[in-house]
Order: C-alpha cells, then structure tokens, then sequence
C-alpha cells in the first residue's frame, strides 16, 4: 500500500475564522490533490473498504458482498421490511444506487422487493432467510472493521475524528 505523507494545508487559503479568503487565487500548478478534503476522504474509504474485505472475508465467503450491500443488508435486519425510500435514507444511497443494490441481491436470492398491499406505490425491501443468516454474521464482526480503520489513533483522536465527520455530514444534508 502507498505511504500517504502529511501534507500541510496552505493557510492563506484560510482566514482566522475559518472562513475562506477570498482574495486568495489558486492558480491551477498550485493546486496540490494530496492537500484536498476529497482525495484524503476516497484513501480513508478505499482502506475502510480493504479492511472490510480482510476481516469479513471469511463470512462473506464465495458471496462478494460489498461495502454497499452490507450497508443494505444490515439496515434491513434492523428494519425488516422497509420502504425502498426509508431504505435510501437509512443507507445514504440514491435510488439508481440504491436500485442496482437491491438488483443484484434480488439476483442472489438475498432480499425480497415486493409492492405495499396499503400503497402500490411504494416497493418494500425484506431480507430473505438466505440474507438474514449472512447479513447476522457480518453484523456480528463488523465492528472489527471499524476498530481496525481507527486503530492507528488514540481514543480522543478517534473521537474527534468521528465527531468532525458526524458534522460535516450534517452540515452538508441536513435537508
């Protein structure tokens, strides 16, 4: 795996509110993707994503589940028959995400997507017995991935770590 080196983030980009200064000009061969919120956020998730690989690998077996179909998977065991719009939000998935999701567990034989007898409408997602026993033992070591990914940091760090994600995410989809 590639060592990541620190980078520093240039301040005058930055004023001592935190607020961005506008008067400063990136020109684009100043621009440095190593420094950018969204590189360092891709190579945090393609690591969660190995981790979750290396540990879940024996659960997961010949079934190839995926970062997303876990999400789906685990969300479903919690709620047992959810709206596939309830499904998207619990998941944070658009619906042609969320759509090509449930397509290929349908294909698997691991959820069930039915019509609501109150509203035709609406499709309801149901775990079949086949993805409630494989989405039970992925939930019973997922935590591990989780430990794993924030073992390198201290307890506080971790927290802080989780607590500036927690407010981002809530900044940017608080709709």
């Amino acid at each position: 795996m590639q060592k990541i080196e620190p980078v520093e983030i240039n301040d005058s980009f930055w004023q001592q509110d935190g607020s961005k200064n506008e008067s400063t000009e990136i020109i684009g061969q100043d621009y440095d993707l190593h420094a950018q919120i969204g590189y360092r956020l891709r190579v945090a998730n393609q690591i969660a994503v190995e981790i979750f690989s290396d540990v879940l690998g024996a659960q997961i077996g010949s079934s190839k589940v995926t970062t997303g179909q876990f999400a789906v998977l685990s969300a479903l065991w919690v709620r047992p028959g959810m709206a596939q719009s309830e499904l998207a939000l619990q998941t944070a998935m658009d619906m042609p995400t969320l759509n090509g999701v449930l397509k290929r567990l349908t294909s698997r034989k691991l959820v069930d997507v039915a019509v609501a007898e109150d509203d035709k409408r609406f499709r309801v997602i149901s775990l079949t017995p086949e993805g409630k026993t494989l989405a039970e033992n992925l939930r019973s070591q997922a935590h591990l991935v989780s430990e794993q990914v924030l073992a390198p940091l201290s307890v506080p760090d971790r927290e802080h770590l989780l607590d500036l994600l927690d407010r981002l995410i809530l900044a940017h989809r608080s709709d």
